[in-house]
């Protein structure tokens, strides 16, 4: 007998994707556009300080219900960007876990 799963795959977000979900919880953060942000950042890389990248995961680990990252996965020696952060994310898509329930145990 063949078993056919009905539980769809989810498909990880591509890293433009990522980048786009990036760059919108920072204008967020920041309290401006996007507009704004895209225009800073005019085609190129946007650096970010370390406590907005922490804040970045925190807000899309709770949109996507997934554990992307933790603090220590974000190296202190190097500039945290959108780029370096949404493959950072990227990379951790496969392995990341659900996010417990809420109110569950």
């Amino acid at each position: 007998m063949t078993t056919i799963t009905t539980t769809p795959t989810i498909a990880p977000p591509t890293v433009p994707e990522l980048a786009t979900a990036i760059l919108t919880v920072l204008a967020e953060i920041r309290h401006v556009t996007l507009a704004e942000l895209e225009a800073e950042r005019a085609g190129a890389d946007l650096e970010m300080a370390s406590p907005e990248a922490v804040a970045v995961i925190a807000t899309l680990q709770g949109r996507f219900g997934r554990r992307l990252a933790q603090v220590q996965d974000l190296e202190p020696e190097q500039l945290t960007s959108v780029a370096s952060l949404a493959d950072l994310l990227h990379r951790r898509w496969p392995t990341a876990r659900p996010l417990p329930a809420a109110g569950g145990a």
